[in-house]
């Protein structure tokens, strides 16, 4: 038996936590402590869990004075938190899940590799996209040789015009100072698939983006400090907090509201209700408007990449894309090229001189991140993880990188001259 702990019982610790819990009679994971400053998250986890009240603590410091009481904890807080988090348990004896991103400085991440590896404890990575059958779909394809010499990878990631408002403009992530640069923060899952796409090191980074949109100079005449507030252009705004978190549950039985996200970010104890969210709209940073709010991060952003051996890879982050938070991923081979779309059913290869191809992706597709969330615990059950924190640590470079990059005028950046 496998015996696991959560440190931050939000979004993805739940997430997780709940994970573990069904899929637990087939590969022996059992949730055993979980810890939160939330006391309503906390009650959530006893009602959930059956966890004992000395199974529950408000914080890490709590957690390690007791006699260790599992073999992994999850790490599922803030981005600043996780180097402070990630070394008191690695000192307590703990193998680590950690979220994504795995700190806030390259450094940091390093001190929490060196920890790891001079106490022989793990640290996995939660770079969920490489455990998802579409990924899988595309290395296999790119493997087998019908595409010949791999000359350039080519990604998009539409975050969706929803999702940029509701975590960066509205969200935790909206500022860097206080969690990441864009690049880092929501795309180091996409450097990091480069990476394993391109089965090499990155040799340099470029990269070019800005804060197009979501800013004061932008806000329509007539809006307001919080859309509830008597905003004049609320019903032509497709970013109004009240279309975004109450209309779109119109048709929904409200018994399916409790754990819906992300509408359940905006309760304290995950649990929906109308009441409660028009409260939150009235009250929290998710109701304020998304040209006068306090955010920094980019909502446009593109990273050139080329590997040591020789490939070619673009990454661009878009805000500005439709209702769904889908991939776009292209190979470019001598002999062919191959179109994914993470919304479709099939990829399409085309072999020049020949009849473009449907092929079917993996059916192990539902769920977050196309299944790797679930898939990811499974191997992490099986002892099969392959997102190793010694590996990870090369997007993360990458990222850090590509943002002094954006932030020098696109000059490139070597990683070998950091890599040291």
């Amino acid at each position: 038996m496998i015996k696991v702990a959560i440190l931050g019982y939000g979004g993805r610790g739940r997430n997780y936590a709940l994970l573990c819990k069904n899929i637990a009679n087939k590969n022996n994971l059992e949730v055993v402590a979980v810890i939160d400053t939330s006391k309503d998250k906390l009650a959530l986890a006893k009602s959930e869990f059956g966890l004992a009240d000395d199974k529950l603590f408000n914080n890490i410091d709590e957690f390690i004075a007791v006699p260790k009481m599992a073999d992994y904890l999850f790490i599922c807080t803030q981005d600043k938190q996780h180097h402070e988090h990630s070394i008191k348990a690695l000192n307590s004896g703990y193998n680590l899940l950690l979220e994504k991103p795995i700190a806030c400085s390259i450094e940091d991440c390093i001190d929490i590799a060196r920890v790891a590896n001079e106490k022989g404890l793990k640290v996995d990575v939660c770079h969920v996209l490489r455990y998802s059958g579409y990924y899988e779909k595309i290395k296999e394809i790119m493997d087998s040789g019908v595409l010949g010499k791999i000359v350039s990878i080519e990604q998009i990631e539409n975050v969706a015009y929803w999702h940029q408002a509701h975590s960066f403009v509205r969200g935790d992530w909206r500022k860097s100072e206080e969690s990441n640069p864009m690049i880092l923060a929501k795309c180091c899952h996409d450097l990091d698939i480069a990476v394993y796409l391109a089965e090499s090191k990155c040799k340099f980074v470029s990269s070019i983006g800005k804060l197009n949109y979501f800013k004061k100079e932008n806000a329509p005449e007539g809006c307001t400090e919080y859309c509830l507030d008597g905003c004049k252009v609320k019903d032509k705004c497709p970013y109004d907090c009240e279309k975004l978190y109450i209309k779109n549950l119109r048709g929904i039985p409200s018994f399916a509201y409790k754990n819906m996200w992300p509408q359940s970010r905006l309760m304290s104890d995950s649990t929906v209700t109308i009441p409660k969210l028009y409260e939150a709209c009235k009250n929290t940073d998710f109701g304020r408007c998304v040209f006068l709010s306090d955010n920094d991060v980019v909502d446009y952003q593109t990273v050139q990449m080329e590997f040591e051996n020789g490939i070619t890879s673009t990454l661009t982050m878009t805000a500005f894309s439709g209702k769904s938070c889908c991939r776009e991923t292209v190979i470019r081979g001598t002999l062919g090229m191959l179109h994914c779309h993470t919304d479709k059913p099939k990829f399409i290869l085309e072999v020049y001189g020949k009849k473009p191809k449907k092929i079917a992706r993996s059916a192990d597709a539902r769920g977050s991140h196309g299944g790797g969330d679930g898939r990811l615990i499974n191997a992490l059950a099986n002892g099969k993880t392959k997102t190793d924190i010694n590996m990870s640590i090369e997007s993360h470079l990458m990222a850090f990188l590509a943002e002094q990059s954006r932030l020098d005028n696109g000059i490139p950046k070597f990683l070998d001259e950091y890599r040291k």
